[in-house]
């Protein structure tokens, strides 16, 4: 790989992460992923440098990139998706008509979001009781993911629900 092709690809992550800084800090100028270090570019970073009270020079030094990297993993924590479902832990107890348990809320949440993208998945209440139109829904996920049609949310059920309902992005 040439040496332009790498300098060009940090410059491109330097104005992707002024980009992203400036949603918080709107005083900094617009610059546009080109890798290219352009006037733009330039300007962008000086007025960045004002801004944390660093040499105005228009140069990314170490000092400069140190507080780049701050303030774009300040921004992308804010802005970061919900965290991750945690998958289930060994204490996990097997889920089944009748019971009436907050995680049955999440159940049916993750039902009706796999309802919005796919056939033969029906809208759900969200209440916490496991009643049989859920069950149903189940089967049709375990048949679907080849894991064995019980209708009942055990341990390995529940890992390829939250899997799948991550990994697919759902809570969008």
């Amino acid at each position: 790989m040439s040496s332009n092709l790498i300098d060009s690809s940090i410059i491109l992550e330097l104005q992707n992460y002024l980009i992203n800084i400036r949603n918080s800090l709107i005083s900094i100028p617009p610059v546009y992923p080109t890798g290219i270090y352009d006037n733009n570019t330039r300007n962008a970073v000086a007025e960045f440098q004002k801004l944390m009270d660093l040499p105005p020079s228009g140069v990314v030094d170490i000092n400069t990139w140190n507080a780049l990297v701050k303030e774009n993993e300040k921004y992308l924590r804010r802005t970061r998706k919900p965290s991750r479902i945690p998958v289930s832990n060994s204490e996990f107890e097997d889920i089944k008509i009748g019971a009436k348990r907050d995680i049955v809320y999440a159940i049916r949440i993750m039902l009706n979001s796999y309802h919005r993208r796919y056939a033969n998945y029906k809208k759900l209440e969200i209440t916490d009781i496991y009643s049989e139109d859920v069950e149903e829904a189940i089967k049709l996920f375990q048949e679907r993911t080849m894991l064995p049609v019980t209708g009942v949310v055990d341990k390995d059920t529940w890992d390829s629900l939250v899997t799948i309902y991550d990994t697919c992005g759902f809570y969008k």
